[in-house]
Parts: structure tokens; C-alpha cells; sequence
């Protein structure tokens, strides 16, 4: 449900212009509260990036931020627009931003996060073995068994270094990498997401928790390379070499 119309003090319109100057639009009404947290998460991301001209950041395009109408804590991103849920969190925040980032540059670092850790091993093979995956699940709903059939052997592979908050049957690139943008400007949180995602699956819990190896996320592998695009790709200089193209995502919800 949309917020309704609150007076904005000082503080508010103050953050609300300095999002404006880094072409960031919010539509409709947004509480102070709100716009506070998203100017947090983008002054997190200005600091991360070693760039204060965040739209550079996104390839020189702004950034429109709505409600959804939806119930939840979720969020969706189609190119430039990012849509939240009534009670997003932080995290789905960052995460929906991490989708931006990488639509902005036509889906090139979760391309190159990708190739850097060899993760996605056998992808072409999985996507076929999971249209199987989806028949047997059809067949069996005919037969009255109401089971979902999912072999974990067709997830996406992480690769060489662990995965920012853990692995399911919905994770893949995109996901890859919009985590590995939400772990790098909330680390505690993502500390704390792979510590629950290594208790849920045993055989996987000293890969997924690297809060055993690493002080905190932006030190591990995803991490640097992360970061290290975020520098690499907010340089005007990119704006040379790369298409002012963007992407659509929308990707399975991540609170």
C-alpha cells in the first residue's frame, strides 16, 4: 500500500535532492524514514565505488525508484526502474540495485563475476536437464503426487569461491551478482545470511560460510572482484568503451 502524502522536514528534502543530483528519481510518496535508508544505502555505495558522481556509476543513466502495490518485503528491477515491495528491507534494496548496476552496463559484471570465480559450470547442459526436471514434476501432479522435483545437481555452480549468502535452485548470475553487490554495501547482514545458509545445508556449510575464512565480505573473492568492478566500471572513461544499453531484469523475489 502506498504511504500516504507526509510533510517532508529540512532533513528530507535535503536527502531528496542530493538522490536528484545523482539522478535518482523516487515517484510517489516516500516516508522520511524511507528516504533517509535509501540515501544510506546510495552514500554507502558512493563510498564503496570511490565516486561521488554516482551517476557515473550507472553509466550515465538515472535511476527511478516506485512502489510496487505489493504485499512483502521483496523487489523487482526492470532496466532502469526499481520497484519495491510494501515492506522491503535494506537488503532487498541493495539487492534490486546490484540488478541496476548491472543493467546499466548491459549485464557485463555479472559476466565478468562469472568468469572471474568459473562459476555457471555446465549451464548449457543444466538448462536442458531442467526441462526435464519440470516434465516429471507436470507428470507426477497427474498421477495425484503433488512433489516438486528438484535435483540440486542442476543449480547454479558458484565456482571457485563461496556464494555471498548461500545457493538455491532460483540462483544464477544475475542473482550472483546482485547478492555479491548487496553483501559488498551490507556486510554484516550478508555475514549473517551465510551463516544461516551453511546451517541449512551441511555438506555445503564450510564452502557457503566464509565468515570462517574472511573478516567480512568485501575480503573474500566475490567481494574484491565486486568492488573492484564497482571502481573499474564508474570511471567516465567507461562511458567510451561501453553501449548506453540497458537490460531487463526481474528476478525471483530476495528479502
Amino acid at each position: 500500500m502506498t504511504n500516504p502524502p507526509q510533510p517532508q522536514s529540512e532533513q528530507a528534502q535535503k536527502a531528496r535532492q542530493r538522490l536528484s543530483d545523482w539522478q535518482i528519481d523516487l515517484l510517489g510518496e516516500w516516508s522520511p524514514d524511507e528516504v533517509k535508508r535509501i540515501l544510506t544505502i546510495f552514500e554507502s555505495l558512493a563510498h564503496n565505488a570511490n565516486n561521488s558522481h554516482l551517476s557515473d556509476l550507472f553509466n550515465g543513466e538515472s535511476t527511478s525508484f516506485h512502489y510496487s502495490g505489493r504485499e512483502g518485503p521483496g523487489g523487482r528491477t526492470k532496466g532502469s526502474e526499481i520497484y519495491l515491495d510494501d515492506d522491503w528491507t535494506d537488503w532487498t534494496l541493495a539487492h534490486e540495485l546490484g540488478h541496476r548496476w548491472n543493467n546499466a552496463w548491459a549485464r557485463l559484471p555479472e559476466q565478468r563475476l562469472k568468469e572471474s570465480v568459473r562459476a555457471g559450470k555446465f549451464d548449457w547442459l543444466k538448462s536442458r536437464l531442467r526441462r526435464v526436471e519440470k516434465w516429471l514434476t507436470h507428470r507426477l501432479a497427474k498421477f495425484g503426487i503433488q512433489r516438486r522435483v528438484d535435483w540440486r545437481a542442476l543449480w547454479y555452480h558458484p565456482g571457485n569461491a563461496p556464494p555471498p549468502c548461500g545457493s538455491d535452485r532460483n540462483f544464477n548470475a544475475s542473482e550472483d551478482l546482485a547478492e555479491s553487490f548487496a553483501a559488498s554495501l551490507l556486510p554484516q547482514d550478508a555475514k549473517i545470511r551465510a551463516e544461516t545458509a551453511a546451517k541449512r545445508n551441511y555438506k555445503q556449510s564450510q564452502f557457503w560460510d566464509w565468515g570462517r575464512l574472511f573478516a567480512a565480505y568485501p575480503q573474500t573473492p566475490r567481494g574484491v572482484i565486486t568492488l573492484n568492478m564497482l571502481r573499474d566500471l564508474s570511471t567516465p572513461q567507461q562511458h567510451l568503451r561501453q553501449t548506453n544499453h540497458s537490460a531487463t531484469q526481474d528476478q525471483p523475489r530476495r528479502t
